[in-house]
């Protein structure tokens, strides 16, 4: 069959919404909660349900929530934490925000994760914790990254925002209590969405206070209730704080998505394997790997990267050329440390950069891109999606 390009842009993704959080989102308008209350308390249960963890906390984002886990780590000025710069920059500058260095190490360049191999030689007196990113949804390998920290007393903080229903060994991401925390998100571009929004797993049942302190004013407890028939009207600040918290009309969305994950997840593995199959002759790319019995995928994004020398044109180049195609990609991600905050802050601060530079990071951040996945693509959908490559890359 001869290419026909499409009428319509394909976006490389698009949120699973249906009729069921729709009918939620109105029951709470008419119920009268809208901003935090009951059902976000309900959300909050169903994740530690989900995830297999004592406690998971919900607020405004993946980055606040981050950014609290730094708080309740008493990170300090100077204070160092390892982690990759193949990452959202929010990874980065929730320590930065908090006065920490953030110290990068490379990638394993093909899961695209943190390479526990230098973890050892960024270590310093100065290091106090790592964080991994399960990039893709793909999980880190957790049991190397466990075994170091051990080893020179430093916590683990699990960057989950692409990971919600990846599984490392047989266990859901968050459910190994050798890390003191994990994030995930929410956004609209995630594997689940409540439209904004990120969530907190924890194990120690000493951080839920501070945490429910910290994303709401330094009040107290469940402050939500004091407008409730149960609750009081008065209140204390114990701490300054931020307001972070997590609405009823997000959690409507979310009551309803957290039931839908595992079967959006097995329909993304799906496409994920069938795009595998269907360039697996494409010697001007590199593929992404499915995962294995360990590193349980999720499905999030599928990257790919452009081998220019075979192709013909740079990443830049065949992402133009598949938008006239009306093809939409993503970049996950350009490098934090070119950006030009981090550039002028690495070049202040070369010790927190492997002495060999991130070679595979920066040859990975010039050629890779996600292509459109999502529950809702169909076959010919992706179908498409490939007879767009193959006729970009033949001419």
């Amino acid at each position: 069959m001869s290419y026909v390009r499409r009428e319509a842009f394909l976006p490389f993704t698009r949120p699973m919404v249906g009729q069921e959080e729709i009918a939620e989102i109105i029951d709470s308008i008419e119920s009268g909660w809208i901003t935090t209350g009951p059902k976000a308390a309900r959300f909050e249960e169903e994740l530690q349900a989900y995830n297999g963890v004592p406690h998971c906390l919900v607020m405004n984002s993946a980055t606040t929530a981050q950014e609290i886990t730094m708080q309740c780590l008493d990170l300090q000025p100077g204070d160092e934490v390892i982690t990759t710069a193949l990452t959202w920059v929010s990874t980065l500058s929730t320590i930065l925000l908090q006065g920490g260095v953030p110290v990068l190490v490379d990638i394993d360049p093909v899961t695209l994760n943190l390479d526990p191999a230098g973890l050892e030689a960024a270590i310093t007196s100065r290091t106090r914790g790592i964080i991994p990113v399960h990039l893709t949804g793909l999980p880190a390998p957790m049991d190397e990254i466990w075994r170091i920290a051990a080893a020179h007393g430093l916590w683990v903080v699990e960057d989950a925002a692409q990971a919600m229903g990846a599984h490392y060994r047989g266990r859901k991401i968050g459910a190994d209590p050798r890390s003191v925390f994990t994030v995930y998100s929410f956004h609209p571009n995630k594997n689940m969405t409540t439209g904004e929004g990120g969530g907190i797993a924890f194990h120690d049942d000493a951080f839920e206070s501070r945490i429910k302190r910290l994303r709401f004013h330094g009040i107290e407890r469940d402050a939500w209730k004091r407008f409730a028939k149960e609750g009081s009207p008065h209140f204390d600040v114990t701490e300054p704080a931020r307001k972070a918290n997590f609405m009823d009309l997000q959690a409507a969305m979310g009551l309803h998505q957290i039931k839908k994950l595992d079967g959006f997840n097995a329909r993304r593995g799906v496409l994920f394997n069938r795009y595998l199959e269907l360039m697996k002759d494409m010697e001007e790319v590199v593929l992404p790997i499915p995962g294995d019995d360990v590193h349980q995928h999720c499905f999030h994004l599928f990257v790919l990267r452009i081998r220019p020398e075979k192709a013909g044109m740079d990443r830049d180049t065949f992402v133009a050329r598949l938008k006239d195609e009306n093809i939409g990609t993503g970049i996950h991600y350009r490098p934090a440390h070119v950006h030009s905050f981090y550039r002028d802050f690495y070049e202040k601060r070369p010790d927190a950069l492997p002495k060999g530079g991130l070679p595979h990071t920066e040859w990975s951040g010039d050629r890779l891109l996600s292509l459109p996945l999502w529950p809702g693509l169909t076959e010919d959908d992706q179908d498409q999606v490939v007879a767009a490559i193959r006729k970009v890359l033949s001419h």
